[in-house]
């Protein structure tokens, strides 16, 4: 694990308390803003927004502001809660997770629903998500887990090993495979630096993976990010679309091309395929750079509960100080 420690250990710089409010603040309604762009578009190719949306989409509607939360936002707010009492319990957060998918289950992508179904059967810990991957062929790789995991970064930002430990937790519950589990350390490791505004590249961060033995793909298009436009990246590729890595990438993508947070998260959102979690990822990932100051009112005044996600906030960055 030394490699990607060694990456993490300049994301522990200390910010003025008012900067670092702003980010952490803006690490989850980020999230939450990217999320809701995108929910009307899931599943259309870039072409098929243009079709529709000569300009793309560029507001949230309003009736966001009335619903639930989405998965995406949801099961990033019980990861939080179970992060506020310390290291993850997994058990813990399926417990939330179980809960959620009762009271709600928004949204819910078809890998975690076969989860929790075993879950709601007696499996515990990670065994449901183990069972489910096996079934798969070992295949299955979706997004679920990389969409929620930014409280991850924000809870051990000063923590090196811990982030990297629960991402890994946070993934196993629902999402086993090892791409799943990477592609979330390597996001939290992305929020953990764009907080502390350290430099850094993404060779470094592919270096990271490959020293500790991350899959192969993973590094790969860590380091094919960093060079590529974002057409490259295929977001909308059919067949792929709901791939953790591909998601991966969209977050990654827009730290290292941000101009500004509106911009930005807009380009990535427009460029289609699954939408709202690219969005999630790639807003979470922003906010975090740009703070919560940057996010457009207009977006924050359509969310079902931003004052809710910034006490959240608020209350990760108190125990992060511990």
């Amino acid at each position: 694990m030394e490699p990607l420690l060694r990456f993490l250990r300049p994301a522990t710089e200390p910010l003025a308390p008012a900067v670092e409010r702003d980010r952490y603040r803006g690490a989850l309604l980020g999230l939450a803003v990217g999320n809701a762009l995108g929910g009307t578009l899931e599943g259309l190719t870039a072409a098929e927004i243009r079709s529709v949306l000569p300009e793309g989409i560029r507001e949230i509607h309003p009736r966001e502001a009335e619903g639930p939360w989405d998965d995406d936002v949801a099961q990033a707010i019980e990861l939080a809660e179970c992060l506020l009492e310390g290291p993850l319990e997994v058990d813990a957060y399926l417990g939330r997770l179980l809960r959620w998918a009762e009271e709600s289950g928004r949204g819910m992508g078809r890998q975690t629903y076969h989860v929790l179904r075993k879950a709601q059967a007696g499996a515990r810990g990670t065994e449901a998500a183990f069972q489910v991957w096996e079934e798969s062929g070992r295949w299955a790789a979706g997004n679920g887990a990389v969409m929620r995991c930014a409280p991850v970064a924000l809870r051990w930002r000063r923590d090196p090993v811990r982030l990297v430990e629960d991402a890994g937790h946070s993934a196993r519950v629902t999402h086993y495979d090892p791409r799943c589990v990477w592609t979330t350390a390597a996001t939290c490791a992305a929020v953990a630096h764009a907080l502390a505004a350290t430099h850094w590249t993404l060779h470094e961060l592919a270096d990271g993976l490959d020293g500790v033995g991350a899959p192969e793909e993973v590094g790969e298009a860590v380091r094919r990010t960093a060079t590529s436009e974002l057409a490259d990246l295929q977001l909308d590729e059919p067949s792929s679309m709901g791939y953790t890595v591909r998601t991966m990438t969209a977050g990654l993508w827009a730290y290292l091309n941000a101009g500004d947070f509106e911009t930005t998260l807009l380009e990535v959102v427009n460029a289609g395929g699954d939408t709202d979690t690219n969005g999630a990822v790639a807003g979470a990932v922003l906010g975090a750079r740009f703070g919560a100051s940057a996010i457009p009112e207009r977006w924050l005044e359509r969310l079902p509960d931003a004052d809710g996600l910034r006490a959240l906030a608020d209350r990760l960055r108190k125990v992060s100080e511990r």
